[in-house]
């Protein structure tokens, strides 16, 4: 019981649209790999993982559960403020839509050409970068990664600036040697992604905020 009482538990619509980016990161992933032209750095890893597992293509997200709950089951040990409901909702959201984005392409264009996948591919960078942005601005807890990157900064006092490069880098590298797709993709998701996250979460924040707030002020009159 004492463990449950550390938890905050988030309110029905804050953990809504957090379960929203979930689903939309786990979707923009899942079309991601179905346009086979690379992926971003942790889509990279759980590529890599999937590969040495002998899954599927489509079965990405079966790799980032398997990735995801170990990490999970690390932290709660290293340092138990990192897991939280947010986390757990990410996770679940995350690795079943990530499938479900491969199948749906798979099913629909089986013989999808260059031009059509390079399109997925786009779609599926924005669609994972919306959903980034709108779980990032519910805040109600960190992915796996995030909270592994947030411990290594906790652990040896560097900025997390400088581990998140150096993370990013370690997982592209880690992916790429157990055979991850490196591709145009994974180019694209370096130069913009931290750009195209940050200008996603500033506007979801101010969108959903924003109302919580005018509301609470109509109440309060």
């Amino acid at each position: 019981m004492n463990i449950f009482k550390k938890f905050k538990f988030p309110s029905f619509s804050d953990i809504l649209l957090a379960a929203l980016g979930a689903v939309l990161c786990g979707l923009g992933c899942g079309f991601i790999n179905f346009a086979s032209y690379g992926m971003d750095s942790i889509g990279l890893f759980y590529d890599g993982i999937r590969n040495i597992l002998k899954l599927s293509p489509s079965q990405i997200g079966t790799a980032s559960y398997v990735v995801c709950i170990i990490l999970s089951i690390f932290l709660w040990f290293a340092d138990r403020k990192y897991v939280s409901v947010g986390s757990v909702i990410y996770i679940l959201m995350y690795g079943a839509f990530a499938n479900i984005g491969t199948i749906i392409w798979e099913k629909m264009i089986p013989d999808s050409n260059m031009y059509i996948r390079i399109v997925v591919a786009l779609l599926g960078l924005l669609v994972l970068y919306i959903g980034l942005g709108i779980y990032i601005a519910i805040d109600i807890g960190v992915d796996a990664f995030t909270g592994v990157m947030l411990w290594i900064c906790d652990v040896t006092k560097k900025d997390m600036k400088i581990v998140k490069v150096l993370f990013d880098i370690g997982l592209t590298l880690i992916g790429l040697l157990l055979g991850g797709t490196i591709g145009v993709v994974t180019v694209i998701s370096i130069l913009v992604g931290g750009v195209s996250i940050d200008f996603f979460t500033k506007k979801i924040r101010k969108i959903y905020f924003g109302r919580k707030i005018g509301k609470y002020k109509d109440e309060v009159k």
